[in-house]
């Protein structure tokens, strides 16, 4: 499937989603004229969202099932765990170099690595308003900043429109935080949108870093992007629970303990 396909085929699915919001339950059929796809299709679209635990399917349609977890808004989050987020950002930090293409999350930890950038000339691609805010004004920084409608919960835009853009460009690295980080199932999102994005970049980057305080471990959301094993590091702190390093170790991951 390429990647227009694909977007297509997520955005239907948030706008199938939407649907049943509104209205509560859904047919098959209704879709089905709504969308001008076949009966098939929005059978297969409403079989994905119940893997995603987003909906209850029945023969004929689909109901919501009311469990889609609450993200705390990014001001919330950044005042939280703040030595962590500080030896995490600074051990990923120096893993910047002069010439590098950066892509830079939405992530509070990924921010604070501005406390720490190494004085090199760099790219830098991101999504993240507070990090288009701490670097617009720094010359040694080339600025390119993704659209898309902004996120509050995120702290920067995120929607289909900003996949499609950073899917566009080649990354030297790419630092990516998280909030739910589990061993076998790996890192998870809570919307497509949010997924896809880190997808799309990940594809086109030369090495890879997650960024992890010891809360995000043995936790899962809707929407898988990544397993542990594909990240160069994971950056987390040394409280990380032994049961859960171990079983990142072993699926693969590379973790780095900050300290």
């Amino acid at each position: 499937m390429n990647r227009t396909t694909e977007h297509s085929a997520v955005q239907r699915r948030e706008m199938i989603l939407n649907q049943i919001r509104e209205n509560e339950s859904v047919s098959v059929h209704e879709l089905a004229e709504l969308f001008c796809v076949s009966d098939m299709t929005i059978r297969r679209d409403l079989h994905i969202l119940e893997e995603q635990r987003l909906v209850d399917v029945h023969y004929g349609g689909a109901t919501l099932r009311n469990i889609h977890p609450e993200i705390q808004n990014f001001s919330v989050r950044q005042n939280k765990l703040d030595q962590y987020k500080l030896a995490i950002a600074r051990t990923a930090a120096g893993y910047i170099q002069n010439g590098d293409i950066l892509f830079l999350d939405t992530s509070t930890t990924i921010l604070c690595m501005f406390r720490f950038l190494p004085d090199v000339d760099v790219t830098i691609v991101t999504n993240s308003l507070p990090v288009m805010v701490e670097t617009y004004a720094n010359s040694h920084i080339h600025l390119i900043i993704a659209p898309g409608t902004y996120q509050e919960q995120y702290g920067g835009p995120l929607d289909y429109s900003t996949a499609e853009y950073v899917s566009q460009f080649h990354y030297t690295k790419a630092f990516f935080g998280a909030s739910a980080v589990d061993a076998a199932f790996g890192a998870s999102a809570t919307r497509e949108s949010e997924s896809s994005v880190k997808r799309c970049v990940y594809a086109n980057a030369d090495h890879t870093y997650l960024l992890a305080d010891h809360t995000k471990f043995g936790r899962k959301n809707l929407m898988k992007y990544n397993d542990v094993r594909d990240y160069e590091q994971i950056f987390t702190d040394p409280e990380l629970d032994d049961i859960q390093k171990s079983a990142t170790l072993q699926a693969g991951g590379h973790i780095v303990l900050c300290t």
